[in-house]
């Protein structure tokens, strides 16, 4: 456990470090904004460019991961959505991001740092295959669904589509990820001079998103809704990892390290624009509740997980 206390405190340090940062005024709250858009437009695809252009490309897509993950993510979505539509009541929009706070997970921001000093970097695929699935699949399928429910019938189907396609084909780090793939197949090197520069993004990807993570979280308040706050952070801190533990247990065949990382993987917060996009359907509240609940259950949840399914450190 102290193994794993010395690799998992120091991110959720960092963490607290973002966040009493910007609770004392030490930064304003516009400067961790700043460092998150810094992440997302440049350092994180750079790291995750890095990562995919330098390995070949049938070592980089795992089906039997990909059918692990992605089946857990959808169901652990589909229980959140009837959970909040039989038992809450809840309306369509809630019930659409109850299932997204419940699968998805923060893998860019958090779990790349954790996946690669838990496992090594042999298992940072894991974490690339992760993200595709939240980019192209949870964060598409919520969009569709909160859209379709506010437009209710005034605009249509193909025109609603074309606009969460252009959403997430905008996305930076799936645009990364499309051109480590295409490196990756064709094999291509780039000049040593954008190799490094490259590089040099890369390495700052973790602290800084771990920092920024703070800040935003010092942003956010606890208003209200408690309990559906705390059913949206035992769904994603419990559920998720357990439906994706019992799915793992269907597909032998996958690589130890990988499950591992899938387990990691989805007993992680959630993303951490979860709150973002559920402000611009006035739905903030709530899912801003459940960010900051979720974080700091974690450090608890996710320690106990790993003591308990066994997962070592890398040496």
């Amino acid at each position: 456990m102290l193994a794993i206390l010395a690799i998992t405190a120091p991110i959720f340090l960092l963490i607290a470090l973002g966040f009493v940062a910007v609770r004392q005024a030490w930064m304003p709250r516009e400067g961790a904004v700043a460092m998150s858009r810094y992440v997302l437009l440049f350092a994180l695809p750079a790291l995750l460019f890095d990562t995919l252009s330098k390995r070949s490309l049938d070592s980089i897509v795992v089906p039997d991961f990909l059918l692990v993950y992605v089946s857990a993510s959808l169901l652990t979505y589909g229980i959140g959505v009837a959970v909040a539509s039989l038992v809450r009541r809840t309306s369509p929009l809630d019930n659409a991001f109850f299932g997204m706070g419940l699968s998805m997970s923060n893998s860019s921001y958090i779990g790349y740092p954790l996946v690669a000093q838990l496992l090594g970097d042999a298992a940072l695929i894991a974490v690339v295959m992760a993200i595709l699935t939240e980019v192209l699949l949870i964060l598409p399928l919520t969009l569709m669904l909160t859209e379709f429910h506010r437009e209710r019938g005034r605009d249509n189907i193909l025109r609603t589509l074309g606009r969460v396609l252009r959403t997430v084909g905008t996305n930076p780090i799936l645009l990364a990820i499309g051109a480590g793939l295409l490196f990756a197949a064709l094999d291509w090197r780039l000049p040593l001079a954008l190799d490094r520069t490259i590089a040099l993004l890369a390495g700052s990807a973790a602290v800084v998103a771990l920092f920024a993570i703070g800040g935003s979280l010092a942003g956010q308040r606890m208003r209200g809704a408690l309990g559906a706050a705390t059913a949206i952070a035992a769904g994603k801190l419990v559920l998720h990892p357990l439906v994706m533990f019992g799915l793992l247990l269907l597909v032998p065949t996958l690589d130890p390290t990988l499950g591992q990382a899938a387990l990691i993987l989805a007993g992680l917060p959630m993303v951490t624009i979860f709150p973002l996009i559920a402000q611009r359907y006035g739905q903030g509240e709530i899912p801003a509740t459940a960010l900051v609940l979720t974080t700091l259950l974690a450090f608890v949840t996710l320690n106990l997980g790993l003591w308990l399914w066994g997962i070592g450190v890398v040496r």
